[in-house]
């Protein structure tokens, strides 16, 4: 062990010499004034209770929310603008996305994989992907924790967790809203007010969020934009607190996405349908049927299809929390629903090679109590439980070489070779989960503090799944696969995993310093894939993930806290690891989710925030990583072993300045400057050519002038200033590649109000 910590202990000297910031502010203290010299500290309940960011021994990062509206931030993929060892993998629109910390995390886009990053939101964690859409907004603050999460949480993960916090009720009447308008005819309105009903009884905050945004993207076929935006969310949480010892929380929440679902780039693979090398004159690599996309601009298409997605969600959770003097009890009590249809042009091309429908409706409920330590002594602990239920029912299907169908010979039947068919693959899959954790923190000295945690977890997962097939039905119109009744797979197998999970850890903390390391266990359930199969063999289950992570460390403040330096290395053993792959071997890609073996990642991460002046604000946030398949193979024999994994970045960084200008009565000028640079990363565990991803960094600005009540704001802003333009996604489609971008360039003003 002692080899393989090395690098880490280098990298930690390496990082003191080169000191880096850290992205702004969680929840600020009462004890910030705003005129105070020194950087704020920032509060944050990543260890279930309130604790300075700097005294908790894990790695985090914390934005408040007003940090979130100033850089632009409005979903999770967002967040890697401020969190470079955060990043994402985008799917179809919007509801699809993976996440990755650390390079931990999974890219299967299929509507009943686990993520291997947690997302919660006011403590609730979040299955669906699509639901996720629809919660930032009206924020407290966010903090994303990396590296296992398990003996403080009600669901385990191996990557980290990302943990929204909704702005609460006030005692007294306040309120705030914020409209913007962008490029592409962007509107956004934001709008939250709240304020009690009954003094020190009952009071309530209602919050409401409207996005519509024309397509990004033109469509050379029909003259419209494509991969556009519009939705609503609106939430409404009631505080009522019977006793002084006692609150009970009521939020209710709901949205709906009216959007466009994602019209992807072109890109021929080079060979037709019999594996015969298909190109252009000029060289330009074509699909089967002799089309490319030629003009170079990845905002324009050729789409006979113009995709719609319909995303609509609705939740509740009831949260009682009861102090019985020196001990907290907590409940929390959730349901969650999201139904998804999406129809997308998935060969994005004028012909019909592949149109894909997905429908998807997941039914969460959980149940989660804690009891736990609140007197603050030498001695903290926390116990809990956790169930979590849920059942997905999807009915997607595909519609396979329309264009290559005889209409005359609509009665024939299905061949292997050119799979002219519709596919259709409904499926149920049921979810089970119940955990018992606990973390206990005891001081060896004043300054010396050890910490043990243990989480047991039991899932068990039910598979329900049929794959249908239909060779007549040719003549369906594209959203109508009702017909398609000839069984080709059928498969009902439940399957159970149970695993032991921990953490220990020891800190030391002296003056403004603390030094702490931790060893942790982080585990992933097994489970079936959520893919289109035509072999029962597809869709047996998978293992279990596990992830050892070693992780050291130190925070501090400098400069009578004008300096803030956090650092840590870590060290990840990661055996079993979930992997998401495109099968090429036959003439139609198969999706396979399957266990890669074991793979090693150590990496260093250093954030430094620094103020040297009461109106400038400077942050900085770098991640140096190596990551490497040990022992992956592949199906057919083929060897991943010394592979890079997936969405590893070997280096990402964040950073920018705030320069603020006081103007006196007539309030103040606020200028800011960030960006992020990642180096490139491979999309496929194959590491191909076809799946890599150049580096690639962005630039984002905003002016404002603010009332000097604070009261009022005016601001222009502007997202990828530069027109940096790289792919987030690659899908290998029958004879071409379907390409995924990110957003090209967009400007505008926002107006603020706050009382």
């Amino acid at each position: 062990m002692t080899v393989r910590m090395k690098p880490i202990c280098q990298g930690l000297l390496l990082s003191a010499c080169f000191a880096m910031p850290s992205p702004v502010l969680a929840q600020e203290s009462a004890s910030a004034t705003e005129g105070e010299d020194g950087i704020r500290e920032i509060i944050v309940t990543a260890q279930r209770r309130e604790q300075n960011v700097q005294d908790v021994p894990i790695a985090i990062s914390a934005i408040s929310g007003d940090a979130l509206a100033e850089t632009g931030i409005r979903d999770p993929r967002d967040l890697t603008l401020l969190v470079p060892s955060l990043s994402m993998q985008a799917g179809t629109a919007a509801s699809t996305t993976s996440l990755f910390i650390r390079g931990v995390g999974i890219g299967d886009f299929n509507s009943n994989t686990t993520g291997a990053v947690g997302v919660y939101v006011d403590d609730v964690f979040l299955g669906a992907n699509a639901g996720k859409l629809f919660n930032v907004f009206d924020s407290e603050g966010i903090e994303v924790l990396r590296g296992p999460q398990g003996t403080l949480y009600g669901r385990n993960t191996t990557g980290g967790a990302i943990r929204f916090s909704s702005r609460k009720p006030t005692d007294t009447l306040s309120g705030n809203a914020s409209l913007l308008y962008g490029r592409f005819n962007e509107v956004q309105l934001e709008a939250g007010v709240g304020g009690p009903i009954v003094p020190d009884r009952l009071k309530v905050r209602v919050a409401g969020l409207y996005h519509n945004r024309d397509g990004t993207t033109y469509n050379r076929v029909t003259g419209n934009r494509v991969n556009n935006l519009n939705l609503w969310a609106a939430r409404a949480i009631v505080d009522f607190t019977p006793s002084d010892n006692a609150l009970l929380r009521l939020s209710v929440h709901g949205g709906r996405n009216t959007g466009g679902a994602r019209q992807f780039q072109h890109r021929g693979q080079g060979v037709d349908f019999f594996g015969d090398p298909a190109f252009l004159p000029d060289g330009t690599p074509t699909d089967g049927l002799g089309y490319a996309d030629t003009d170079g601009d990845p905002y324009a298409g050729d789409y006979n299809i113009e995709g719609k997605e319909r995303i609509s969600a609705l939740g509740a959770s009831l949260t009682g929390q009861f102090d019985f003097g020196g001990v907290t009890l907590t409940s929390i009590t959730a349901y969650e629903q999201v139904n998804r249809a999406t129809l997308e042009d998935t060969d994005s091309s004028p012909a019909d090679l592949v149109i894909a429908y997905y429908e998807d409706r997941p039914r969460q409920w959980s149940q989660e109590l804690r009891l736990q330590s609140s007197d603050g002594g030498p001695f903290n602990w926390i116990v809990g439980g956790y169930y979590f239920h849920d059942k997905l029912k999807t009915d997607s299907a595909f519609d396979l070489l329309r264009s290559l169908r005889d209409p005359d010979d609509l009665l024939g039947t299905f061949d292997p070779e050119n799979s002219m068919a519709l596919w259709r693959y409904p499926y149920t899959q049921t979810t089970k989960s119940y955990a018992l954790f606990g973390q206990a923190d005891y001081k060896l000295a004043d300054n010396l503090t050890a910490t043990i945690g243990l989480r047991y977890s039991h899932d068990k997962i039910r598979l329900d799944y049929v794959s249908l097939l239909d060779a007549v039905g040719g003549v369906a119109p594209v959203k109508d696969f009702s017909d398609i009744t000839i069984p080709l797979v059928v498969f009902d197998q439940a399957k159970s995993f149970s695993d032991l999970s921990w953490r220990a850890g020891i800190d030391y903390k002296t003056g403004d310093t603390l030094v702490y390391a931790s060893f942790s266990k982080g585990y992933n359930s097994g489970g079936f894939s959520g893919a289109a199969a035509d072999d029962i063999l597809q869709l047996q289950p998978f293992k279990s993930e596990n992830l050892y992570a070693y992780e050291a460390g130190f925070k501090t403040e400098l400069l009578d806290r004008k300096l803030r330096f956090n650092t840590a290395g870590f060290y990840y053993d990661y055996r079993d690891l979930q992997v998401f792959i495109f099968d090429l071997s036959g003439p139609v890609p198969v999706q396979r989710k399957l266990n890669g073996g074991n793979a090693r990642i150590w990496g260093i991460e250093s954030e430094v925030t620094a103020r040297p002046t009461r109106n400038i604000d400077l942050f900085v946030a770098v991640t140096w990583m190596h990551s490497k398949y040990r022992n992956f193979i592949a199906q057919g024999g083929t060897s991943y072993s010394g592979n890079r994994l997936v969405n590893s970045p070997k280096f990402a960084m964040s950073g920018g300045a705030t320069v603020s200008v006081p103007l006196g009565d007539s309030g103040s000028i606020r200028a800011r400057v960030d960006g992020t640079y990642t180096s490139s990363i491979y999309l496929f565990p194959d590491n191909s050519a076809s799946g890599w991803v150049k580096a690639h960094g962005l630039l984002n600005a905003r002016l404002s002038w603010q009332s000097a009540d604070e009261q009022y704001e005016i601001a222009l802003w502007g997202k990828n200033l530069t027109g940096t333009k790289y792919i987030t996604s690659v899908a290998p489609i029958i004879t071409s590649d379907q390409l995924n971008y990110n957003d090209p360039r967009t400007y505008g003003v926002q107006l603020v109000a706050r009382f």
